[in-house]
């Protein structure tokens, strides 16, 4: 399986739901931070005693979500894992373990905030999202 190119990784962070809002441009200078990491089936990429520090989004295969030996959801194929745990340190109250060989597209916190300090327009387009989702929650 080679790695994914510039291209494959703006693909498939159009999906998130976080980055909407971006254009292809924009993307293209996450899909620079963003690092591609493979795992093999039964590995645990989630703890909810450990902090998550990055946004994963799965390329291939397939990551179960449960709590206390709960299966809850099943990602594939453009789900998304963590993307609060951009802005936010505590734990996933889940535990996410792989089901077959998986690839996901893996952006770190720290990197995640170096781009944005140095891109405002895709801060802006970020927290836009965020507020639109919250005055959703709210019922505005």
């Amino acid at each position: 399986m080679a790695g994914l190119n510039i291209v494959e990784k703006v693909i498939a962070l159009e999906g998130v739901e976080l980055l909407k809002n971006l254009t292809p441009e924009q993307l293209s200078r996450i899909a620079s931070i963003a690092r591609e990491v493979k795992h093999p089936p039964n590995k645990v990429i989630l703890d909810p005693s450990i902090p998550m520090d990055a946004l994963l989004v799965v390329v291939d295969g397939s990551v179960e979500l449960s709590r206390d030996g709960e299966v809850l959801h099943t990602a594939k194929q453009n789900d998304v894992l963590g993307a609060w745990a951009l802005f936010d340190n505590d734990p996933m109250p889940v535990t996410a373990k792989t089901v077959e060989d998986t690839r996901l597209l893996r952006i770190g916190r720290d990197d995640f905030y170096d781009l944005l300090s140095d891109n405002a327009e895709i801060t802006a387009a970020i927290f836009s999202t965020l507020v639109k989702r919250f005055r959703k929650l709210v019922g505005q």
